[in-house]
């Protein structure tokens, strides 16, 4: 284990998550005094958080244990997880770039700041009850919670859409990757 790996299991979520809402806010501050960036501010926002969670992702490759096989085969748990981060940083300036050079429509009028906070609140809850009833359960009830309340009422769609993606991960991470996701205290039995 590096030292960066070490330094990074030390840290806690609560850190991580304060210094995402920090750069949030300075970011706001600083794309609302600009008078180019202020029409397009919510914009910006969003493609700046999804860089900060690509960055936190790519980070946490660096605690994936690498077999001397994997090594050998010249790709690794790592590989495809910061590929990902990578297409997603280029897409993001690519993203950034358009929205100022091209003149993008102005933010509309937002006033669904309690829902997007429940939303956040209920996402840091999910990674929370990673640890008691794991990853595919506890992403299941939150996709199918964020899609009730943002208004979706077919039954087949609240089913049909959590289970693909826990089918998704589950192909991806564990078959193709062998990245075990956490299957919690509650279903401990199964990773064994």
């Amino acid at each position: 284990m590096t030292a960066f790996s070490t330094w990074l299991s030390k840290l806690k979520y609560g850190w991580i998550l304060l210094a995402f809402a920090a750069v949030m806010v300075g970011l706001y501050y600083l794309f609302d005094s600009n008078k180019r960036t202020k029409p397009v501010k919510g914009q910006l926002l969003v493609l700046c958080g999804m860089d900060f969670v690509t960055l936190l992702f790519y980070i946490l490759t660096f605690s994936l244990r690498i077999s001397k096989l994997a090594k050998d085969a010249g790709a690794t748990p790592r590989t495809v997880p910061r590929l990902w981060a990578l297409l997603m940083l280029l897409a993001s300036i690519g993203a950034f770039v358009a929205v100022l050079k091209q003149g993008a429509e102005p933010d509309e009028k937002f006033n669904k700041w309690v829902f997007a906070l429940l939303v956040g609140v209920g996402s840091i809850f999910s990674v929370i009850l990673f640890n008691y009833i794991g990853y595919y359960l506890s992403s299941a009830a939150f996709i199918v919670l964020v899609m009730y309340a943002m208004g979706e009422r077919n039954k087949l769609q609240l089913i049909i859409t959590p289970v693909v993606w826990c089918i998704f991960t589950y192909v991806v991470f564990y078959k193709l990757l062998f990245i075990k996701l956490p299957f919690g205290l509650l279903f401990s039995w199964i990773a064994k």
